[in-house]
């Protein structure tokens, strides 16, 4: 009996062998003929099995002869797209190459001419919306849906997203930055202690902004707080509800929700109970929005719940459509497509402004000139005026065109929200590509990575004075003087007059960088996507950026903390050498984390450790040191 279970274990082993191999003939004979650069793996490097598994596994393949592995190992790591970032552009000496392996190719891309190809394109390079169905938890969304269905979802779901609306984005993001500061500095001191939570405070802060802006419901900081009862038929509150869920969002994307009630194990009931109570929050935020509509009701603001409310057709205003006897004929939404809508909001637009925002006061902390350079736009920008007395219409789009747009456009070209944006060319239809003249072909059924981390320090397209440059935080590289024609653009300033009226059934043409700064060539910065599936929330994202860089840092400076070196009864006492020498040592640090701490999830974030800043009120800075 023993030797027929041996002997069919055996038989399915070869089988699969030769299936794989096969597969991978097929795949290398594809990029053989497509004229496209490439090199193999024996592995695809994105299978869901080898995904849980390869850190198993990785050890055992290192252990054989280099020469076997060198040519392919550093691409089973998932994270290599950022540990090897323009690297495998440069050694194959080409902007696009393939990655042939047994399970798919796969296209890498960080050239702009084929990113503008492929993201107009929108029917020959669709996204692969599989990749997304972990984010249905509550219904489907316009992230998650492709052809007819995505364009139904986004004619609905975009109309809240225009430049009128912002105002209360910015109005939320300044009284919030306010906020989040007085939670670190007391108002009578001078300077916080270090402060190691920067990131997740910037998550909250960016939750907040989206809970208010977007739903109305204003979410207070700790020191905020006041006692209040649950509401009836709940067991979290509103606030502890998408904050438990967003902590363990993870957990309820990969449980099935079948084992999620069921499972014994605590973090599966806390994820569940988050999960099911901001689900009761979001149909009580939706059925009272419904009835605000059908009442006539209508607020300030973006208001996201009553937009999907009244795109949804629910009470006949779809598509201008205002004729009270039409009202209720036809709902062009589910419910649960406008949980799903409402939820990926939420997650989607909070997680982007707050890697911004965090990675802006780090990279900012490392680079004081940078720092002071940023303080000076904002003196003269906004003046002496109170918080209170800044213009949006006035203010926001100098800072956009300033030292201060600069700072967020560097660190999205340095840490852009996701390094590799997925696309796939159809089943069955190889795609034709232009570049440089010559024609390649792109196989069928092949995915393809939009490989933002390579593509934003692509030489060619960026000012740059040496590689080390390019690959470090200098946002002076986006100020250039207009009175040269330096940037090359004869228009004005139009990246926010631009949204009304917007064509949201076609490419989103807008601009990413204000025309007083430097504009990189078309498909060459893509922090927010680019074409037809570019963020609908980036104006949103920079908004609230915008607004919490300039309340923080138009009173504060941020410094890095080097508690980790010495006391601050050490430092009060050491030379103006030993205090430089401890601040490299915390840069030093500092840089190393963002190179070798970063790990992806949703978005790409610091996982491995933190680093410690302190908050001095300006003209109290214990460094300022040029690097």
């Amino acid at each position: 009996m023993l030797s027929y279970v041996a002997l069919t274990i055996f038989g399915l082993c070869v089988a699969y062998a030769v299936h794989t191999y096969r597969c991978f003939q097929v795949n290398l004979a594809a990029a053989k003929q497509s004229g496209i650069p490439y090199l193999w793996t024996p592995i695809y490097t994105f299978n869901r099995v080898w995904l849980i598994t390869h850190r198993l596994w990785l050890p055992l393949i290192k252990a054989l002869p280099h020469s076997w592995t060198s040519q392919w190992i550093d691409y089973l790591v998932p994270e290599f797209l950022w540990n090897k970032l323009y690297g495998p552009f440069r050694d194959i000496d080409s902007d696009v190459f393939l990655v042939v392996s047994p399970g798919h190719n796969t296209l890498y891309v960080a050239d702009p001419e084929a990113i503008s190809q492929i993201t107009t394109r929108r029917n020959d390079f669709p996204k692969p919306i599989w990749m997304y169905s972990s984010v249905d938890i509550y219904g489907k969304s316009v992230v998650s849906t492709e052809g007819a269905m995505w364009r139904h979802h986004r004619k609905i779901t975009s109309p809240p997203f225009t430049e009128k609306n912002n105002h209360v984005v910015w109005q939320e993001s300044v009284h919030q930055a306010q906020s989040m500061v007085t939670s670190w500095v007391k108002p009578t001191d001078h300077s916080s202690g270090p402060i190691w939570d920067v990131a997740a405070q910037a998550m909250r802060l960016s939750l907040h902004v989206i809970s208010k802006a977007g739903f109305g419901v204003r979410l207070p900081w700790p020191h905020e707080e006041v006692e209040t009862e649950l509401p009836e038929g709940h067991t979290l509150s509103y606030k502890d509800a998408l904050s438990v869920l967003l902590e363990n969002i993870i957990v309820v994307m990969l449980t099935p929700s079948w084992l999620l009630g069921r499972s014994p194990l605590q973090v599966h009931k806390t994820a569940n109970e988050a999960f099911i109570e901001w689900g009761k929050y979001m149909k009580e935020l939706y059925e009272q929005k419904r009835d605000e509509v059908k009442s006539g009701e209508t607020r300030e603001g973006m208001d996201l719940m009553g937009a999907l409310v009244k795109g949804a057709g629910i009470t006949g205003e779809s598509n201008g459509n205002t004729d009270p006897e039409k009202a209720g004929s036809k709902q062009l939404l589910t419910d649960e497509e406008i949980y799903g809508n409402a939820f990926v909001f939420i997650l989607a637009g909070h997680e982007t402004a707050a890697n911004t925002i965090h990675f802006s006061m780090m990279y900012l902390a490392m680079h004081p000139q940078s720092q002071r350079r940023l303080q000076k736009d904002l003196d003269d920008i906004l003046g002496d005026r109170p918080v209170e007395e800044w213009d949006y219409d006035e203010d926001v789009p100098k800072l956009f065109g300033s030292m201060c747009g600069a700072v967020m456009n560097e660190e999205l070209r340095l840490i852009p929200p996701v390094v590799g944006i997925p696309k796939t060319s159809t089943p069955g239809r190889p795609q034709g590509l232009q570049l440089g003249g010559k024609h390649v072909t792109v196989p069928e059924n092949c995915y393809v990575t939009l490989n933002t981390a390579a593509l934003h320090r692509n030489p060619k397209y960026w000012p740059h004075t040496s590689e080390e440059d390019l690959l470090d935080f200098r946002p002076e590289r986006w100020l250039v003087d207009n009175s040269k024609g330096a940037n090359g653009h004869g228009h004005s300033d139009e990246a926010y007059a631009t949204e009304e009226g917007l064509d949201f059934d076609g490419p989103d043409t807008r601009p990413d960088t204000a025309a007083s700064l430097f504009r990189p060539a078309k498909g060459a910065y893509i922090p927010f996507s680019d074409g037809y599936r570019s963020c609908l929330g980036r104006r949103f994202a920079q908004v609230e950026i915008l607004a919490v860089l300039a309340v923080i840092f138009k009173t504060w400076s941020i410094e890095l903390d080097v508690g980790l070196t010495m006391s601050d009864e050490e430092f009060q006492k050491a030379s103006d050498e030993v205090r430089r020498d401890a601040w490299n040592k915390a840069d030093a640090r500092a840089r190393d984390l963002l190179r070798n701490g970063m790990m992806t999830i949703i978005t790409i974030q610091m996982r491995k450790d933190k680093v410690p800043m302190r908050f001095v009120k300006r003209g109290s800075e214990q460094f300022d040191y040029a690097v």
